[in-house]
């Protein structure tokens, strides 16, 4: 399922529709359908009606979770260092589009007065695009670019992909961990199941995935 949405349900399998209510992502065969609308098996209502269920219809995880390591210390560094440089990259690209935009004046960087409009734009899509980052690759596919090419998979505990709720979490949380001095991103170093708060908090898990692809 490389470079795929997979189902929530069957990790082996493609997503083609969400459910209306918590939003996993479901394939054609796990989907229950309501006057047109889609649920999951947990959301849909008492008097929903299934399609008959296929010969493999069954909760795969992506992986076997007892067999494949927690991410440790260096994967998540360097993976960290590549999504926050690409981070950097798209901020830069900003402020040089807002310099052309402003006639190649840099003073929105320092103050409000002269160029409000770009002053508070830059502010705005600084606050947006990185918990966008951190949320949409990881409720979408389970990894960030920086997860990719390091090697590594953020998943629930039992293998299965993460829910829309739990990346929400995790992304806002990581925010909130870096805040004092990276403290709930070293915390992983102390922690005996090698975990950060946002994985804890978020109920997800980094798992080592080069080995696995």
């Amino acid at each position: 399922m490389k470079g795929k949405i997979p189902c929530y349900v069957h990790a082996n399998r493609e997503a083609t529709t969400s459910c209306a209510l918590c939003g996993n992502r479901l394939c054609a065969t796990c989907a229950v359908a309501v006057n047109g609308i889609d649920y999951c098996d947990g959301c849909a209502p008492a008097n929903a009606l299934r399609q008959s269920y296929d010969d493999d219809y069954e909760k795969l995880p992506v992986l076997d979770t007892t067999r494949v390591p927690i991410a440790n210390f260096d994967s998540r560094f360097f993976a960290a260092l590549v999504d926050m440089g690409l981070l950097a990259v798209g901020i830069v690209v900003t402020v040089l589009l807002l310099w052309l935009f402003t006639g190649g004046s840099l003073d929105f960087l320092r103050s409000a007065q002269t160029q409000p409009v770009a002053y508070y734009l830059l502010r705005f899509i600084i606050l947006l695009s990185v918990p966008l980052y951190l949320f949409l690759p990881v409720a979408l596919h389970g990894q960030t670019p920086g997860h990719r090419l390091c090697g590594v998979i953020c998943l629930q505990p039992d293998g299965h992909i993460v829910t829309i709720h739990q990346a929400l979490i995790r992304s806002l949380m990581q925010i909130l961990s870096a805040l004092p001095f990276f403290l709930g991103l070293a915390w992983m170093i102390w922690d005996k199941d090698k975990l950060t708060w946002h994985d804890h908090i978020s109920g997800t898990r980094l798992y080592e995935w080069q080995a696995n692809t």
